[in-house]
């Protein structure tokens, strides 16, 4: 069974450019994806005091799940890994 998948509240500003990246470098991302992730990275910069990251990280965890595959969300998680350690 896989693991379930999670965002840490402290991560979530790394996964919103994560996450936009991969819902603009994807050609066959749906159009209302990525006008939602945009809602939700708008919203984060615009009111960054109204949205703490808990919030921020379950809002971009509830995206992920509605659009993104299992195999993809590995190789996001391996690419924030990736970014952290820098």
């Amino acid at each position: 069974m896989p693991r379930p998948r999670a965002i840490q509240a402290a991560e979530a500003p790394l996964w919103l450019a994560v996450l936009l990246d991969y819902s603009f470098s994807d050609r066959s991302a749906q159009k209302a994806a990525r006008l939602d992730l945009l809602g939700i990275a708008h919203d984060a910069t615009a009111y960054p005091d109204d949205i703490p990251g808990w919030r921020l990280a379950e809002l971009l965890l509830r995206w992920a799940e509605q659009y993104v595959p299992a195999e993809d969300w590995k190789r996001l998680q391996a690419r924030v890994r990736k970014q952290r350690r820098q």
